[in-house]
């Protein structure tokens, strides 16, 4: 028993409440990160991390997390686009590329789309430019053009749909002709971007005269145009003065551009400048085998090829020899897939062709071997990973198709360089100033 008069024991103490509770504004950027690669695509981090600034700023401070994300997650496809159709009636009228958008579920990939400028509207802004537009190329979320205008200076454009931009300069530079042999031709530009650097790009263009080939290069930071030497090429055919395909292939930084006789091919590495020509793979030398020069998704060089419903792969390899070269990795036939995703319509059509390859991705239609307008083609995507098709819609084929994949935005990538608006009017000052001179 306790004493009398004995002190009370005091009573055990209480734990101090926490005055600052945990909100996902208190989240590390470690951590908010690592939820943020659980996102489903690209759309949907962008929607995510505009929330607020500090969300935006876990992004843009972190490369790392970028890489880790781009793995993780492909670019998504939005849609293709369409060379416009040659106005028949009238050649005044207005001929613009059209956009066909792919079928998607997701709602922040529509919201996109919804969002931006597929119709290339802001080329209407300039009223001093012709009205009617050849599409080049699609890289990065750029989408280069060309004036076809024959009345007025050539121009190009780079446009940017989601951001709703648009840049103009001069077509090519007067010395790029100079020195030439016989008759020299311009083959398609391409369009050269880096996904760190989503505000810059290069456009180079390809010229050839009668047996040399050169590039000349066009810098958004320079707004100039970059003439290199003439380079002599092997085995060119001799009856046609114009020998190379147009061609907007690309892989890693290394360009592509096929003989017209499927023999050879030209090879032009942008890191050092330097021309090189090799033997095309006995093959692809028949002229009814459709392929395209992409990359992996995990960004190896490849080569896409199609023949009748069989899509295979081949990959740069060193052989017993010691030469680099291309080789056979695998070859998948497509008829099973194809009878699924087609509802059993494949019957209705000869052959797939290879329209391009990207980010691990091969975009494909059906072709019949006469034209039949009552069997419209259908536009596929084909994993070079699961080699699972997938339907994206049905249209007519009548031209090239570029595929628009969405690319990261500037916003998310760095906080630094000039305004769009301060380098678009840059360039529409160059533009000027060189229609001045001549």
């Amino acid at each position: 028993m306790e004493r009398e008069g004995s002190p009370t024991p005091p009573p055990p103490a209480k734990r101090p409440r926490d005055s600052s509770p945990t909100t996902i504004h208190s989240l590390t950027d470690d951590l908010l990160l690592r939820i943020f690669l659980c996102l489903p695509s690209l759309a949907t981090l962008v929607r995510a991390a505009l929330a607020c600034r500090a969300w935006r700023r876990a992004v843009v401070s972190s490369p790392d997390f970028r890489r880790r994300f781009r793995e993780l997650h492909p670019a998504p496809l939005l849609g293709l686009f369409f060379e416009a159709p040659s106005p028949v009636h009238d050649p005044a009228l207005p001929a613009f590329p059209s956009f066909v958008p792919a079928r998607r579920r997701e709602r922040d990939l529509s919201v996109a789309l919804r969002g931006g400028d597929f119709f290339l509207t802001c080329l209407q802004q300039h009223p001093s430019m012709a009205h009617s537009w050849e599409i080049l190329d699609c890289r990065g979320g750029y989408v280069l053009l060309c004036n076809v205008d024959q009345t007025s200076a050539q121009a190009m454009a780079v446009v940017n749909p989601l951001a709703r931009q648009c840049r103009l300069f001069d077509y090519g530079h007067v010395d790029t002709f100079e020195g030439c042999r016989g008759t020299p031709i311009g083959r398609n530009a391409c369009l050269l971007c880096s996904e760190e650097e989503p505000a810059s790009f290069r456009v180079v263009l390809l010229v050839h005269d009668e047996s040399r080939v050169r590039a000349t290069v066009f810098s958004s930071e320079t707004c100039e145009w970059k003439i290199h030497p003439w380079v002599d090429v092997p085995e060119r055919p001799r009856r046609s003065k114009s020998w190379l395909l147009n061609s907007n292939m690309q892989s890693n930084g290394f360009f592509y551009w096929v003989y017209k006789n499927y023999k050879y091919m030209v090879t032009l590495n942008m890191a050092t400048m330097e021309f090189s020509a090799e033997e095309l793979p006995q093959f692809l030398k028949n002229r009814c085998c459709s392929f395209s020069v992409g990359e992996t998704n995990n960004g190896v060089r490849c080569i896409a090829y199609a023949t009748d419903f069989t899509v295979g792969v081949m990959l740069r390899r060193t052989d017993g020899d010691g030469t680099e070269k291309w080789m056979l990795d695998r070859a998948t036939p497509l008829d099973a897939q194809l009878d699924g995703v087609l509802r059993k319509q494949k019957r209705n059509y000869d052959e797939l062709l290879v329209l391009a390859v990207r980010d691990g991705f091969v975009y494909l239609a059906t072709s019949t071997k006469i034209s039949d307008s009552a069997n419209p083609s259908w536009f596929l995507s084909l994993c070079l990973e699961t080699m699972k098709l997938e339907n994206l819609f049905q249209r007519t084929y009548d031209g090239p198709a570029r595929p628009y994949v969405m690319a990261w935005p500037r916003c998310l990538v760095t906080n630094n360089g000039c305004s769009p608006l301060d380098a678009s009017m840059k360039c529409i000052k160059c533009l000027q100033r060189r229609k001045e001179r001549i």
